[in-house]
Formats: C-alpha cells, sequence, structure tokens
C-alpha cells in the first residue's frame, strides 16, 4: 500500500510538460546553436541568446502539450512558468543587438506550423517534423549572425554547415520513426536506408571534390561519419526486426554521438 501511495505522489509531483521526453531533441537543440557561436566566436550576446533558445523550447513543447490536451489546466503551468523564463533573456538579447529581431521573420512560419500542428494534433507528421528541424538548424545561423557582420566572408560557410546539418537532423526524422513509431511498416526502413545511402554518396563525392578542405582530414571525417550513419539506417531496423525493439532511450544517446561526430567533422 505504501508503496502504491509513493508511485502515486511522484506522479502527482512530476507533472507533464516540465521535461520533455524526446532524448534526441536535446542534440537538435544545442548542437546547431552552438555551431554557430563556435564559428563566429563566443561574445557576450550568445549567453542570453542561447538561453532564450533552450527556454523558448521548452516553453514550447510545454505549450504544444497543453494545446494538445485541449488546454487542460494540468499542462498549463510549465508553459506559462518557462515562458515568463524565456522574457528576460529575449529582451536582453534584442537590446543587445537589436537587428536579430529580423529572424523573426523566417521563424514565423515555422512556429505557425508547430502551433497548428499541436493544435490539431498532428505534432508528429512529417510536414510538422521538418518545420522543428529547419527552426533548429537555423539558429547556426543566428547565433553567428549576433557576434559577425552580414559582410562577413565566411557566411557561404555557415550556410553549407547549416545544410549539413539539416540534412542529418532532418534524416533522424524517417530512422526513428522507423524504429519506433513505423517499426512494423517496412517502408520507412526502405526509405530512411535509401535517404542515407544518397546523402552519404553526396557528401563522399563532395568530399573528393574539394568541398571540404578546411575540415578534419578534409572532409574525410565527415564523409566516414555519413557512411556510418548510412550503416545505421540500414542495420539498426533490420537487427530489431530479429531480435527485439529498442528503447528510446538507447536511439536517442545513438543519434547524439552522431550528431556530434557531424559537429566534430565540420568544425574539428
Amino acid at each position: 500500500m505504501s508503496t502504491t501511495r509513493t508511485a502515486a505522489k511522484k506522479r502527482r509531483t512530476c507533472s507533464p510538460g516540465w521535461i520533455p521526453d524526446q532524448h534526441g531533441a536535446w542534440a537538435m537543440i544545442t548542437i546547431p546553436a552552438l555551431s554557430g557561436v563556435v564559428l563566429a566566436g563566443p561574445d557576450r550576446v550568445h549567453v542570453p541568446l542561447v538561453l532564450f533558445w533552450w527556454i523558448g523550447y521548452f516553453a514550447f513543447q510545454a505549450a504544444a502539450l497543453w494545446l494538445k490536451s485541449r488546454r487542460k489546466a494540468r499542462y498549463l503551468p510549465p508553459a506559462r512558468a518557462y515562458a515568463l523564463a524565456a522574457v528576460p533573456f529575449g529582451t536582453a538579447t534584442i537590446v543587445m543587438e537589436p537587428a536579430l529581431a529580423l529572424w523573426a521573420v523566417p521563424f514565423a512560419p515555422l512556429i505557425a506550423i508547430a502551433v497548428s500542428s499541436a493544435m490539431t494534433r498532428r505534432e508528429r507528421s512529417l510536414f510538422n517534423d521538418t518545420a522543428t528541424v529547419l527552426a533548429a538548424c537555423l539558429m547556426l545561423a543566428v547565433t553567428f549572425d549576433a557576434a559577425a557582420p552580414t559582410t562577413d566572408p565566411r557566411w557561404p560557410w555557415v550556410w553549407t554547415v547549416t545544410a549539413v546539418q539539416f540534412a542529418y537532423f532532418w534524416g533522424t526524422i524517417p530512422h526513428v520513426k522507423a524504429l519506433i513509431r513505423e517499426r512494423d511498416n517496412p517502408a520507412y526502413h526502405r526509405f530512411s536506408a535509401a535517404y542515407h545511402a544518397v546523402v552519404a554518396l553526396g557528401v563522399t563525392v563532395a568530399v573528393a571534390a574539394g568541398a571540404f578542405p578546411t575540415t578534419p582530414l578534409a572532409g574525410w571525417l565527415l564523409a566516414a561519419v555519413w557512411v556510418g550513419l548510412a550503416v545505421r539506417a540500414a542495420w539498426m531496423p533490420a537487427h530489431q526486426r530479429r531480435a527485439a525493439p529498442m528503447r528510446p532511450m538507447a536511439i536517442g544517446l545513438t543519434e547524439v554521438v552522431f550528431s556530434l561526430l557531424i559537429a566534430w567533422a565540420l568544425l574539428g
């Protein structure tokens, strides 16, 4: 009886919405943003900017859960708390670098897609997932822009890094679906494997053509990581069908490792 009461008390204490349960998303909201900091060089504006982004992400995830629940009161406190916590950091960012407010233009439609998807309970759709990944990867350009002028000659490289990171994080969408929600649908496995194989081939050809001369091993580390991604996309769902379903935590941590390898291969 005491065990039951303890479990019930724990459930009441750990109310939903405070901690996002998508483990792989932690890397997605962190690595692109910090990559821009590395490329531009750390600046004091990065402190409130990155904190605003992280807390804002928590606020949005909590708000999406609240909207999905049809605005049930028990889901509101974390959304309200995170939103209020994000305000001073957002304000400080704009006061320090007013031009960063212009990034609201490309982010507005992405936020609108996410809000609409939450309200219609389609937050797991490919359309919404793509918008989320795009928003996360755009933060690389935002954090770079915060400390670099618009005339900086490194902007083409910034967009290249953004594109490669987007290709990786977008690829996690079909890969994770093939392992969890769509593990009984072989089409997701085939699509994920084909996507990663094509991108791995494209990256390898680009490296051979000298497109990544300033990266570790002149880009060959990046090519090797993409080959590894292609192998994992083909092998993990097949192995899961032969053995037992993989735990979401293990899948998420695997993607954290690969996202760090991608960042190292581009910025190391």
